[in-house]
């Protein structure tokens, strides 16, 4: 025997002395079998290691060998080897029967295994693949089954990662969707990855070579791919697909890509898949879609190589062709709901469209047919004012139509233009001088630059539409004190015209869609300006048929700018549209084009409404008409005037706002849309006025939908008139709305008197006034409260009524009773009940107060009551009533007691009354019954809340009705 070998080069060396073969081979002295030297081809073939393998032989010190194979269902499934070291060992036959013997069961044994491994795993396959099936069928979002494939594919096959990426021979990079990490277990944010194909940002997956490629790329090129990364975040690539040999590999072949050992590509560079893992065998499999592919899935072992066995094999492709349909379903579903929302958004613009449109037609036709109604029912001709609205607003609907019919042929390919050539410069500062009188008008300052430009070829027609929509939005959203410039320059081959206003601007947002259809700059139910959205989808194809462009430029409440291009001379029009006889422009087309214009201009010529020339004196109904339009504004008002209602105007939310602060109409009608603050403000405005919120408004619009109608009552209004209405409709909103308010404020009267009547019984002013006004909220259920009772009588007036008339002692008697609800009332009680000359007050109810303050408040309302008596009874003494050889002067008796007692309503429908019940009220009136005259009497209970000096102790008292013995004190009347 040679010496002992290390574990691990025993292991190598006997690894080298095994051979496949099919047949039991024997090995009596490995040192004289001639087939372990011979060279011998047909020996070597018999399935005997050769020279190679007697060295190992030599080293691991084997002199026998028995080496029988493991064969089961013909089929060689290992081979066992037994060695026999130091000496030669000659087999029995007996021997090698037994370890045939035993070899066939260890072939059962090992096929068994085998066999329940496959089904193990077909069954993980399987379960795997169920797994990523119902995540699919479960879900529509792309994030999920990317996820969800990923995660259950590396937890199956336990590798350290798995990344989903989806990329195609045409896209320049890869993008990645879905990454796992196995040793951290966390799966990657897909946030903001789009799963549509687009070809946008690059996000890659990790990337392998094949062994056949990495010989023909410099580390450069067939490296892996650097990557950038965050935490939680999924790697960007920055190396195209077309320098990535592994990539081509899978494009060429659609096969996977296998490494089982990373060490044997020492050009590989290292990957970067923003978890920092060093790699040391990967698997890639290709998506595929209709023999295309559409990405890939890599799996990758971190800290050692690794033998990818075909089961995983198959398995990872079994999961790529799920990932594969889940791709497509993906996309399908996301173009379907975007088709879906590109069709809703359409639907939307449609029917804003046709709503701005509608309230574009409704206007005009309000304007038009109202007056006619008016004068037909009238029998009368119409006025040469109602002509003149009529004719207005009968261009505006001229103007609205021609802009359809025109947007109707662009479409259908019917406009035919005629370009002449034409001086650019003047056509545009004739355009720019039609509409200087109306900026004047609106004190907007107006100016040009124009500079010599070269022939352009233009349809005057149908390009004065474009100058004519820039220059009256310009108009519309510059206000006064703003300004608007023109400029004509030339560009080279290029004449460059820009309108430029200070106007409110367009916000950032709106600007990409400004020249759509149905779009407009603002697209709210209560926006502020006017308009259909057609004006400026017309001018964008009108620049377009002349072969030119337009830009824009806005900035908030900073102002917009519009930039067109045009090309000088012929060479980019169709020769058969070119006409070489110049044309000159028709000022008279402005004037349907100018209708809008026309319109408003009519409010700088009105008179203010706050002059006091304009202040109407008569006593009818005031009525504040707000709109910004001039004529259905002027229209409305003469209605309304016609039978006698003293009407009011403003221009706008904002004037309407402070006109109603300053005069307080009676009833508001406004219009929705309005600049700076529109109807819905208004009333908003109004609703939170105190002395305005209770105003009825008529929301007077063209928006006639059952929406904006809904909107407009949950604001505030009283009533919601649409475009065109008659004038008897709007009256009779006007009557009934006034007459229910004039009902309500005679209700709200009489509740307020009846309410008054009844608190004035037994409360202080002061607080009769904080209950009518809704400060005070008194709650008059019966319910026990602490409070301090007083209870007061006089002494002697008796004898007084036995020596005068009846009414002459009821006389007395309302003076002393007026005098001590005075008293009472001066220092917060509330008057219980009269009893003849008996009193009874109450302090702490209805109104809740401490109580400290309800005995200090009983005690100086006790001492004010006995210098009032003592007041009267001189006044009556000087009258020869008391004193002298008369009845001698009343006196007073007071007791005052705190405790708990039911305070509330008591009676029926026909009598109720106000007053409190209980023990404590009964003690009050026994200590009253126990003073001596012209003093207060006090419980221990209101004593406590006074300082000693003001108080002197008396003898306890048993007291009629009261099972206890009762603690006096009297209270000095002079002492505070």
């Amino acid at each position: 025997m040679t010496s002992p070998l290390s574990p691990l080069t025993s292991k190598l060396f006997l690894a080298q002395t095994v051979w496949e073969t099919r047949e039991v081979t024997i090995v009596n002295d490995v040192l004289t079998d001639e087939r372990f030297y011979s060279e011998v081809p047909d020996i070597q073939l018999r399935g005997m290691p050769g020279a190679g393998c007697a060295q190992a032989y030599q080293k691991a010190n084997i002199r026998s060998t028995l080496v029988v194979p493991l064969i089961s269902q013909q089929e060689l499934v290992a081979v066992m080897a037994l060695h026999q070291c130091g000496e030669p060992h000659i087999w029995e036959n007996d021997e090698i029967e037994l370890v045939v013997m035993v070899a066939d069961q260890a072939a059962l044994a090992l096929s068994q295994a085998r066999a329940y491994e496959r089904i193990q795993a077909l069954a993980t396959q399987q379960t795997l693949i169920n797994t990523i099936t119902t995540a699919i069928r479960s879900t529509l979002d792309p994030k999920e089954i990317f996820t969800a494939i990923t995660q259950q594919l590396a937890q199956a096959l336990k590798v350290d990662g798995c990344v989903l990426s989806l990329w195609s021979e045409e896209d320049e990079f890869v993008q990645c969707v879905g990454l796992y990490d196995g040793k951290s277990a966390q799966v990657f944010d897909t946030e903001g990855v789009s799963f549509a194909g687009d070809k946008e940002e690059v996000k890659s997956q990790n990337q392998v070579l094949s062994p056949r490629d990495s010989d023909r790329h410099s580390p450069h090129t067939s490296g892996l791919l650097p990557f950038t990364s965050m935490s939680g975040q999924l790697p960007q690539s920055i190396v195209p697909i077309g320098s990535n040999p592994v990539l081509r590999q899978l494009i060429d072949t659609q096969q996977p890509v296998i490494v089982n050992d990373m060490s044997e590509y020492p050009e590989i560079q290292e990957f970067d898949l923003g978890l920092r893992q060093k790699a040391s065998a990967l698997l890639l499999v290709p998506l595929l879609t209709d023999g295309k592919i559409i990405g890939s899935i890599t799996l990758r072992q971190t800290n050692k190589p690794r033998q990818w066995l075909s089961s995983e094999i198959d398995l990872a492709q079994s999961v790529a062709s799920q990932a594969a349909i889940a791709v497509q379903q993906s996309r399908l579903y996301q173009k379907t709901r975007q088709q879906a929302e590109r069709l809703i958004e359409l639907d939307r613009q449609k029917t804003e469209f046709f709503q701005n449109v509608s309230h574009e037609f409704r206007t005009p036709l309000t304007l038009t047919v109202g007056p006619l109604e008016s004068v037909v029912n009238q029998k009368q001709g119409l006025s040469y004012e109602q002509s003149a609205i009529a004719l207005r607003n009968s261009r505006r609907l001229l103007r609205l139509v021609n802009q359809l019919l025109d947007l109707q042929r662009l479409d259908a390919k019917r406009m035919q233009p005629s370009f002449r050539p034409c001086d650019f410069g003047d056509f545009v500062t004739q355009i720019v001088e039609i509409f200087r009188p109306y900026c004047e008008k609106k004190r907007i300052g107006l100016s040009t630059q124009i500079m010599p430009c070269s022939s352009v070829y233009l349809d005057l027609e149908k390009f004065d539409k474009v100058l004519y929509n820039l220059l009256s939005n310009a108009m519309k959203f510059t206000n006064s004190g703003g300004n608007i410039t023109v400029i004509v320059e030339p560009a080279g081959d290029y004449v460059r015209l820009q309108t430029i206003d200070t106007g409110i601007g367009i916000n950032k947002e709106q600007i990409p869609h400004l020249f759509e259809r149905f779009r407009q700059a603002e697209g709210s139910v209560n926006r502020s300006y006017e308009g259909s959205g057609l004006g400026l989808a017309l001018v964008k194809e009108l620049v377009e048929l002349h072969g030119g462009q337009i830009s824009v430029d806005s900035e908030p409440n900073r102002g917009t700018t519009f930039t067109i291009w045009l090309q000088t001379g012929t060479a980019h029009l169709p020769g058969e549209q070119i006409l070489e006889v110049p044309t000159e422009i028709k000022a008279s087309r402005g004037i349907v084009e100018l209708a809008d214009l026309d319109t408003e201009s009519i409010l700088e010529d009105e008179p203010d409404n706050d002059s006091e020339e304009n202040e109407e004196t008569n006593d009818s109904g005031k009525i504040l008409v707000v709109d910004d339009n001039s004529d259905l504004r002027g229209y409305v008002a003469q209605i309304l005037r016609q039978v006698g209602y003293q009407v009011m105007t403003a221009r706008n939310g904002h004037q309407g706002f402070q006109i109603a602060q300053k005069k307080q109409p009676q009833l508001i009608i406004t219009d929705l849309m309005m600049p700076e603050v529109s109807g819905l403000d208004l009333i908003e405005l109004i609703r939170a006025k105190e002395k305005l919120k209770g105003t009825p408004i008529i929301l007077l619009t063209a928006k006639a939908d059952e929406l904006s109608r809904i909107e407009g009552r949950e604001q505030g209004a009283d009533a919601y008139l649409s475009k065109p209405f008659n004038d008897r409709e709007l009256l009779a909103e006007v009557r009934n709305l006034l007459a229910l308010k004039a009902n309500e404020r005679k209700v709200v009267e009489l509740n307020n008197y009846l309410t008054e009547s009844v608190l004035k019984r037994f409360l202080p002013p002061a607080m009769v006034e904080k209950a009518a006004k809704g400060e005070l909220v008194l709650d008059l259920h019966p319910e026990p409260r602490l409070i301090t009772t007083l209870f007061s009588d006089i002494v002697g007036f008796t004898q007084l009524s036995n020596t005068l008339r009846s009414l002459r002692i009821a006389d007395l008697l309302n003076q002393y009773l007026a005098a001590m609800t005075e008293a009472i009332f001066e220092n917060g009680g509330t008057v219980n009940k009269f009893m003849g000359d008996g009193i009874l007050a109450i302090f702490g109810a209805p109104e809740e107060i401490s109580p400290q303050q309800q005995a200090l408040s009983a005690i100086a309302t006790g001492r004010q009551m006995l210098r009032s008596l003592q007041k009267l009874n001189q006044e009556w003494e000087a009258q020869g009533i008391v004193g002298n050889d008369g009845p001698p002067p009343v006196r007073f008796r007071c007791g005052i007691h705190q405790g708990t007692a039911v305070v509330g309503m008591f009676g029926g429908r026909e009598r109720l009354d106000y007053t409190a019940i209980g023990p404590a009220v009964n003690i009050a009136s026994r200590l009253q019954e126990a003073a001596q005259p012209n003093s207060i009497l006090i419980s221990a209970s209101v004593a406590d809340w006074l300082e000693d000096r003001t108080i002197t102790k008396c003898s306890p008292l048993k007291l009629k009705g009261v099972d206890e013995t009762v603690l006096t004190f009297a209270v000095n009347p002079t002492v505070d």
